[in-house]
């Protein structure tokens, strides 16, 4: 029920049965965030939260505690370190609701602007795909792009970017300096990704997001979580 909810919400689910399991998973992809029940198999998940908070990429990761023993829930924020300690019984809703709401807390202090498969990383400056590293930028391109995604579908002019990018007033040597940001920023994200960029004299650049063809794709609004 929990990975209909998520998965119809426009999240990538990945799915659990053991604290070894859930390790391997969590190690292989990367979520963005994680569901768990108190009891996992014959063992308890302290383990495996205990693993995401050693972990430099995970460490940050929101964690959601569900269990029917309200007494569990010290131990699950003192030993597990979750976020939220949630009793059985409520509706899905109610936790896919907290759960967006702890990915909102933790990308503003990350750093993170997501953007429907892509996720732009401002501590890095790198642009993730399935949560892992796939393009190192430059200062300036990273800027470029990370204006772009935020206004993903609307235009950015010059005069804007180059407030954006270099922090100065768009003279001719700037604009011709950020032509040039845009060109190498196009040759290092390679074409499929280049031709989300879109460019015209008279209203500048645009991040073309292309449309989800499958449910299970994450939309802007979401991400992947284990369960």
């Amino acid at each position: 029920m929990l990975k209909k909810c998520f998965t119809e919400a426009g999240f990538t689910v990945y799915t659990a049965e053991t604290c070894d399991e859930a390790i391997k998973l969590a190690y292989q992809y990367h979520p963005d965030c994680f569901l768990f029940d108190y009891h996992f198999g014959a063992d308890t998940i302290a383990p495996v939260c205990l693993f995401i908070r050693n972990h430099d990429r995970l460490k940050h990761a929101p964690i959601v505690m569900l269990s029917g023993d309200a007494e569990q829930a010290v131990d699950s924020y003192d030993s597990c370190q979750v976020d939220i300690f949630l009793e059985k019984g409520g509706s899905c809703y109610e936790i896919l609701a907290a759960m967006k709401r702890l990915l909102r807390r933790a990308e503003a202090v990350s750093g993170l602007v997501r953007g429907s498969d892509l996720t732009l990383d401002s501590k890095n400056m790198c642009i993730l795909r399935a949560g892992k590293p796939d393009v190192s930028l430059s200062p300036e391109q990273f800027r470029f792009f990370s204006v772009l995604m935020e206004r993903s579908q609307r235009f950015v002019g010059e005069e804007e970017m180059c407030r954006q990018v270099f922090a100065a007033d768009c003279t001719e040597a700037k604009r011709k300096a950020l032509n040039m940001v845009a060109y190498r920023l196009r040759i290092k994200l390679g074409m499929q990704l280049a031709r989300r960029i879109k460019s015209s004299k008279v209203f500048g650049w645009v991040y073309m997001q292309p449309r989800n063809r499958h449910k299970c794709e994450p939309t802007a609004q979401s991400s992947s979580f284990l369960s």
